[in-house]
């Protein structure tokens, strides 16, 4: 019995240097700071560059939505219009799609071409002074009866995303 009392104050000891310890060891980290960015994204289709031959008009929508109208006579009339994109933020960019929606049932044909077709190799937006262009063709499709209205819109939308230095 007498060594059943003596292991229990040993246990209460041994847990009470072990509290001590613990304590004396534990400590509490506070980190505190802020952070700021100062980079500027600032990239989409520039209405004074941008333009189109006679019978076609281009309205900027939004920073990466330009609106196309044509105005098509005959079967086989065509219009081109130019869209210009322009870098004025501090980051690099990149185009990496180019969505299109027609407006209307006019039997037009649309074609929409980035100045580099092919999206893997495209040409980086550098900041503050990038700029690209993309070409957009309607082109009134050849048919035996003419509807009564050849007016269409194209939504062209570019969507662009920073490009990393690697």
């Amino acid at each position: 019995m007498k060594d059943k009392g003596l292991i229990i104050v040993m246990l209460c000891v041994v847990v009470i240097v072990m509290s001590i310890a613990f304590a004396a060891f534990q400590s509490t980290l506070n980190i505190n700071g802020t952070s700021t960015i100062a980079s500027t994204w600032a990239i989409g289709f520039d209405a004074d560059s941008s333009s189109c031959e006679e019978g076609g008009s281009v309205s900027i929508s939004s920073a990466n939505t330009a609106v196309v109208g044509f105005e098509l006579e005959v079967p086989g009339d065509s219009v081109t219009c130019t869209l210009t994109v322009k870098n004025t933020g501090s980051l690099d960019a990149k185009l990496t799609s180019i969505t299109s929606t027609p407006s209307g049932d006019a039997p037009i044909t649309f074609t929409v071409t980035p100045s580099n077709d092919d999206l893997g190799t495209r040409p980086v937006l550098v900041k503050t002074s990038g700029t690209e262009t993309i070409t957009v063709t309607a082109t009134y499709d050849d048919i035996e009866s003419q509807p009564e209205d050849i007016t269409n819109t194209l939504t062209v939308t570019a969507n662009y995303t920073q490009h990393l230095n690697q």
